[in-house]
């Protein structure tokens, strides 16, 4: 079995000649995996050149379907030989067969448009869609990360967040909404349309979850962090120019703050990670007779960081606040996001094994919840950008993805 492909953005032509047999299948669907890892996600399949195909062959083309259906991608096959059209139709395939026509494919929303902006990013293609017009947000500040570092933090200076479906959160926390029983676990948090992660600050190996329903909003008590409401404005999808291999963080936190046209922003992504630069607490602030120290050699003690980027080839879910330089009080909760002065930020990242993702219209609730059912959570984190002068790894990168941004007009 030879495979002739050629690509042009996220769509491939692939052109099989010989047999199709198990040996051949077994090809096919290793070449239809790597062009969806690239980010492939319209694929055209000219059999005019097959002699033989079986049943293996059908089984790996439903298996891409199923999977391009999910991505809501489309898949088109072209040409068959009459000897194996029959096996195909068998198999429900007909010719020029189109994901949008099969049984059971979720439908494409074409009523979408989107639109390229390619003024200002160096790193990054973009396109730009809405969702709600008029969409903003509503911050609400809580603790004092001052605080965390001052005098052993008490009950009066935490304070409980519910994560319901039409918002995001981030901070130092820990689900539950009772201060005992929350105290010792408190670490970094995040939480996305009634999903919350954490990893706890109580020597705990892996990062917990819980996930909403319609009976159940998950709560949780905050040390410090930011809680957005609200609706998003714009959704956004990127992949990086051929010469830059991926995006960095602080391009898109660019992007999102100039699509809203704001001084702040709140941003949710969903992205394939070339690599994420970022800490958690080893230890929870409150449990401990002395606060936390982040001076050389005792932040051993408190903070876990990598000399290098983590996580290369996962899933990474993020969620924070980008700003202009900041005023008033939500400025304590924000750092610099890269070397320009005029970008700062609070970002947090719950990182999942890899799933390569959808590059059109896409629910939000949808795919966060996909993520934490069908994907292992492998660690949560606080992303920062490295300023070190020497070997620093400067900051997170993805490699394509979808977001979703809203003005925040008020702060609270």
């Amino acid at each position: 079995m030879k495979i002739v492909a050629s690509r042009t953005g996220g769509t491939a032509l692939l052109q099989l000649e010989g047999r199709l047999d198990r040996e051949g299948a077994e090809r096919l669907s290793d070449a239809l995996e790597e062009h969806l890892h690239d980010g492939v996600r319209s694929l055209c399949i000219d059999f005019s050149r097959v002699t033989y195909a079986s049943s293996a062959a059908t089984a790996v083309l439903t298996r891409c379907h199923q999977e391009l259906s999910v991505l809501r991608g489309d898949v088109e096959i072209r040409s068959l030989p009459p000897g194996v059209r029959e096996l195909f139709a068998s198999a429900g395939w007909n010719e020029g067969l189109s994901p949008a026509a099969a049984p059971g494919q979720i439908p494409i929303d074409r009523r979408s448009y989107w639109h390229t902006r390619e003024d200002f990013a160096a790193s990054g293609q973009y396109e730009l869609s809405s969702c709600v017009p008029g969409g903003a947000l509503t911050c609400r500040l809580l603790g004092d990360p001052a605080r965390l570092t001052g005098a052993p933090l008490g009950p009066d200076d935490c304070g409980v967040a519910a994560f319901p479906r039409t918002g995001f959160g981030i901070g130092i926390g820990a689900i539950g909404s009772d201060y005992r029983d929350c105290r010792p676990r408190l670490g970094e948090l995040i939480g996305v349309t009634g999903c919350v992660a954490s990893f706890p600050g109580d020597g705990a190996r892996l990062p917990d979850y819980l996930l909403g329903g319609a009976s159940v909003t998950p709560s949780a008590l905050l040390a410090s962090g930011l809680v957005c409401e609200g609706a998003f404005a714009q959704l956004m999808r990127f992949s990086p120019r051929q010469e830059a291999g991926a995006v960095p963080l602080s391009e898109l936190a660019s992007v999102a703050l100039d699509a809203v046209g704001g001084r702040a922003a709140g941003l949710v992504v969903v992205g394939e990670a070339a690599g994420l630069c970022g800490a958690k607490l080893r230890r929870s602030p409150v449990e401990h007779g002395s606060p936390p120290r982040f001076e050389v050699p005792e932040v051993r003690e408190w903070l876990s960081f990598a000399p290098e980027r983590t996580h290369p080839v996962t899933t990474a879910l993020i969620a924070g606040v980008v700003s202009a330089p900041p005023q008033g009080p939500v400025g304590a909760h924000l750092r610099p996001l890269g070397p320009s002065e005029r970008l700062y930020g609070h970002v947090h990242a719950a990182v999942f094994s890899y799933r390569p993702l959808p590059q059109r219209t896409v629910e939000l609730d949808d795919l966060v919840r996909g993520l934490f059912t069908d994907h292992q959570l492998r660690d949560v984190l606080h992303l920062v950008w490295d300023d070190r002068p020497h070997g620093a790894v400067s900051e997170t990168a993805l490699v394509r993805g979808v977001g979703w941004i809203a003005p925040i007009t008020r702060f609270a």
